[in-house]
């Protein structure tokens, strides 16, 4: 510890001997820590605090309760993530189906609490360039007690049924201002004076909204509670009474979750399967280090470059030190402490500077949605942990240059007269050994866990094993690159061999520059190292980036052609489930999108609903012979199958289809259409030139079972020619109206 002193502060001195030279080890240090700094920082500031999740959550109140599932016993929540739920095997609640009640939630409000309701529904309102559709909030909202979720920004609160607050967005997309009035065409017909501005802060601030007091609406508008939809469901704040974790268990057995401030802050061992934390902390957390590994080494490697560069040309200061006898203990030392100094000076440096992005980066995005944004937060540890890893890059780096300082002659560094050094035979036969071995080594290890990572891909995310794997096969694609690289460096002399031999073809200069390069390794081989790491990073992000890019291109799916906008209107009943097509709502619709569009650029077509109702009815689908192959996303497979959300049949006209192609149909196409034939968009649809409707009766989505393509109660066969588009677009078969009426396909 005596001998260890006196060389530390020697390092310290030799450290900043060369300015230039700290300098660049001080950026190669910095500049990394500095990222994963403003990284940190803004990545925690993401993570709502339990402070600040609650005071979106509740505002000032103490607890929120809304129903979820059907009035039966079996359901349990989580005491923190509050709607998150388990249901009991074989419980009333696992057995409940679409006939089992749900519970009022206004009904089970503690017996003399005050409560404030709050529930959303769609309407139109009429604007200054036509009717304009969004989302209203009933209830106080602008309570006092909300302010937190809700925030009043300008005006006042409303007093009467027949006052209501907008937001911003929506005052400017009406053309209105505070003070006026607005009319609701839809669900009710009804007036509203205009008091003031507010608006969600969870919500981006160019959101459109209306806020109407509470029982504003018809109740059959917005219903109490469904259960079944988001829409209409009712929750309940309670600004004064905070329910506890028993009364939290009798009311799940009606279906009711709660939130409540005391139990959140305080909450008992009885967490949910599978809660126990926030999954993205971890994730990034293991992301965050496998990428630090990767770094560390690519730090190490042109750091490392950087000292041992120094050393070579320190050679003197060195001999100096051994002539007056210094051990080689104290020797590596001196060079370890050097690198001791800069790693730290890198890495508080990095780490500042990295905290300042980080906040600046914070506000600069911040744009007032508190759930992306809830708050700056600096991660101590996390930056601990960060600082700690650049100062031991700087000693990591520096251990190469400390033991070639070891064997410096003393003699001929004294006189200046310093030859390069010639290895060893023992140093060529281990080079000859670890080279290869580390690159072998290295590639497999980098294809076996790229091949586990497409495994785990396509396991189950219930897989209880998925993110142990994950570790093992993610530190396996961060190592195995750095193990190739560090073999190709200690394989780096023999490639600074072929390249002398390779430009002694180019003239003198480039024969003296390759003999130059190869007798001198000792300057030569860190450089090329470096070079050989800073290509390799600039490769892997361009590669990552275009793979990233051309996957997206590869998956993206197409509605539609491109610059082509398609809209699907359907009833829907006050639970907001589809009711079907109704060919005057679609009417409607165009005419009112005409005020505000061309109205010669709006096409209404015809299609046929083949999705089940409620009410047991005839249901009409396209048959699909094959399933696709090689369809380049598991969503467009899914979107091919009958019922799938939306519909396949359309009809029009052949100006119609070429809207929706984008391109002037063939002349195969267009007499296919002329001639009473359908046209596929996809080969999966058409078999032996036919397309084929399956009809089923007495159909709805109560049915336990789907309809099977294989025994239909009737179907209907089409003659069709094939169309294919590049890209694929969603339109399964289209045909004129004039067909559809002749093979009686029931075209909405």
């Amino acid at each position: 510890m005596i001998r260890l002193r006196p060389a530390l502060r020697l390092g310290r001195r030799t450290a900043f001997a060369k300015p230039g030279r700290a300098a660049l080890i001080v950026a190669l240090i910095g500049l990394p820590t500095m990222g994963f700094a403003g990284v940190s920082v803004l990545f925690a500031s993401t993570q709502p605090t339990t402070a600040e999740q609650l005071r979106y959550d509740l505002g000032h109140a103490q607890a929120q309760m809304t129903t979820q599932q059907p009035d039966a016993r079996g359901m349990r929540q989580d005491p923190v993530q509050w709607t998150a739920t388990e249901t009991e095997t074989n419980s009333p609640a696992a057995k409940a189906d679409d006939d089992t009640p749900f519970a009022d939630v206004t009904e089970y409000v503690p017996k003399g609490a005050l409560a404030i309701p709050v529930t959303t529904t769609d309407v139109v309102l009429r604007g200054a360039h036509g009717p304009v559709g969004t989302t209203a909030t009933l209830g106080d909202t602008w309570d006092p007690v909300l302010d937190g979720h809700w925030h009043v920004l300008d005006g006042t609160a409303p007093t009467a049924r027949d006052e209501a607050m907008m937001t911003p967005a929506m005052l400017a997309k009406t053309g209105l201002h505070i003070g006026d009035t607005v009319d609701v065409t839809d669900p009710v017909t009804k007036r509203f004076t205009i008091t003031g501005t507010m608006r969600d802060l969870g919500e981006d601030p160019d959101e459109t909204a209306v806020y109407l007091p509470w029982g504003s609406i018809a109740a059959d508008a917005a219903p109490i509670s469904t259960g079944r939809s988001e829409a209409g469901a009712v929750t309940v704040y309670l600004p004064t009474d905070a329910p506890t974790w028993s009364e939290i268990e009798r009311l799940n057995a009606h279906g009711i979750v709660v939130q409540s401030r005391p139990v959140v802050l305080d909450p008992p061992d009885e967490r949910v399967d599978g809660l126990s934390g926030p999954q993205s902390l971890g994730w990034y957390i293991a992301g965050l280090g496998l990428v630090g590994v990767f770094a560390l080494f690519e730090v190490g490697l042109l750091a490392g470059a950087a000292f041992l560069v120094g050393t070579r040309a320190d050679a003197r200061s060195y001999a100096i030190l051994t002539s007056v006898g210094a051990e080689r203990g104290v020797v590596r030392s001196v060079v370890a402490g050097s690198g001791l100094v800069l790693g730290t000076v890198g890495a508080v440096l990095g780490t500042a500077i990295g905290v300042g992005i980080g906040a600046l980066a914070f506000h600069l995005l911040d744009d007032g949605n508190v759930n992306a944004f809830p708050g700056l937060h600096v991660p101590v540890v996390m930056l601990l942990c960060i600082a700690v890893a650049g100062v031991v890059a700087g000693v990591l780096s520096s251990l190469a240059a400390a033991r070639a300082a070891t064997r410096v002659n003393v003699l001929a560094g004294l006189r200046g007269s310093l030859r390069p050094e010639t290895p060893s035979r023992a140093t060529t036969r281990r080079r000859r050994v670890w080279g290869p071995l580390l690159i072998v080594v290295g590639a497999v290890t980098t294809l076996a866990c790229g091949i586990g990572v497409l495994v785990l891909n396509d396991r189950p995310e219930q897989s209880v094993q998925r993110d142990h794997w994950a570790w093992v096969v993610g530190a396996g694609v961060a190592i195995g690159p750095c193990l190739v690289q560090l073999g190709v460096a200690i394989c780096s002399p023999w490639v600074l061999a072929f390249v002398a031999r390779v430009s002694s073809r180019f003239g003198l200069a480039a024969r003296m520059a390759g003999r130059d390069a190869r007798r001198n390794p000792v300057r030569t081989v860190p450089v090329l190292a470096s070079v050989m790491s800073v290509v390799f990073v600039a490769s892997v992000v361009i590669t990552w980036n275009a793979s990233q890019h051309a996957q997206y291109v590869r998956d993206y799916q197409y509605s539609t052609a491109v610059g082509v906008a398609t809209a699907d209107v359907q009833r829907l009943d006050t639970r907001a489930f589809p009711q079907g097509y109704d060919a005057a709502v679609t009417a409607r619709a165009a005419e009112v999108s005409a005020r505000v569009l061309d109205h010669d650029r709006i096409r209404v077509l015809g299609i046929i609903d083949d999705q089940p109702s409620e009410e047991p009815s005839t249901l009409t689908q396209l048959h699909l012979w094959e399933r696709p192959e090689d369809c380049g996303a598991e969503f467009c497979s899914s979107w091919l199958e009958p019922g799938g959300g939306t519909s396949h049949v359309l009809t029009g006209t052949v100006d119609d289809y070429a809207v929706l192609t984008g391109h002037r149909p063939s002349a195969t196409v267009r007499q296919a259409l002329a001639d009473g034939k359908a046209v596929s968009l996809w080969p999966e649809y058409v078999h032996d030139d036919m397309v084929r409707l399956d009809t089923f009766h007495d159909r709805s989505w109560k049915d336990a079972t789907s309809p099977n393509p294989d025994h239909p109660d009737a179907t209907t066969t089409i003659p069709a020619v094939l169309d294919e588009q590049d890209p694929p677009i969603q339109i399964g078969v289209f045909m004129t109206k004039a067909t559809a009426e002749r093979y009686r396909v029931p075209a909405v």
